[in-house]
């Protein structure tokens, strides 16, 4: 024995992967989707938040390593436009009946 202890082959230090732009994209599809999936009652920004999110739902759909987030964002998104469009009816009906009752 020499007194030495055996050395080891350095091993290279793990890299990091570089996500790519669709894999953002895919990201920002989800969270406009979540976003406007909670947001969906509120009359007006509910509709433009799920239109955004269908939009970017589409395009994550199509162009991202992980479809599956891009669609997930677009089913989300779809039922926050169709839960603001019946939202946005049941108001303006509610409004037309009140301005039809009034007096006078």
């Amino acid at each position: 024995m020499t007194g030495k202890s055996p050395t080891r082959p350095t091993l290279p230090s793990p890299v990091h992967p570089v996500h790519p732009r669709a894999d953002q994209l895919s990201r920002w599809a989800m969270v406009a989707g979540i976003v406007a999936f909670l947001g969906g009652w509120l009359p007006v920004l509910g509709l433009i938040l799920g239109v955004i999110g269908v939009v970017l739902g589409l395009l994550a759909k199509r162009r991202s390593n992980r479809p599956e987030l891009g669609l997930t964002a677009l089913i989300l998104s779809a039922l926050a436009v169709i839960t603001n469009i019946v939202i946005d009816v049941i108001i303006v009906i509610s409004f037309v009946e009140q301005i039809n009752n009034l007096p006078g």
